[in-house]
């Protein structure tokens, strides 16, 4: 019965090393892009450098980003497939997985977000264009709205 225990215990630690190692090798992959973008929100205008994101479910993510004032806008597409290819993208209630054919939109003030308004984007040759989309957070009634946005990716 002790030597059962034992090699219980035994698969149980090696079967917990094995998906900690998995996990491990598989992590969210950021990189800065050398591009550049601009943006509106609530009627103040930023401009700022982009980077790209890969999450582990294939999400793939661009962000731009402004140091002063400090404020950035974040799109996440179903992969980096779909964004490169570009087209016209609706804008979906925030999941943890975006959908195919469509984007999610969130800023430094509201990150997780549904939109209220307009709900499509176009993308063309590498550049996210996106004009009076206002977003609501998922957790309490702020709004915000994008005003417009040309990032570069």
């Amino acid at each position: 019965m002790k030597n059962q225990i034992s090699k219980s215990i035994m698969l149980f630690a090696i079967t917990l090393c094995t998906f900690f190692s998995i996990a491990a090798c598989k992590k969210d992959k950021t990189e800065t892009s050398g591009k550049t973008g601009t943006f509106t929100i609530d009627g103040t205008s930023y401009t700022g450098n982009t980077e790209t994101q890969t999450f582990v479910n294939d999400n793939y993510s661009i962000v731009c980003q402004s140091d002063e004032p400090y404020k950035f806008i974040q799109i996440t597409f179903h992969n980096k497939a779909e964004a490169e290819a570009g087209g016209t993208f609706d804008v979906e209630d925030y999941s943890l997985n975006v959908s195919s054919g469509s984007v999610q939109l969130g800023t430094s003030d509201i990150i997780t977000a549904d939109p209220t308004s307009s709900k499509t984007i176009a993308v063309s040759g590498k550049k996210i264009n996106i004009n009076n989309v206002t977003i609501q957070s998922t957790s309490s009634s702020t709004t915000t709205t994008i005003n417009n946005a040309n990032i570069n990716f």
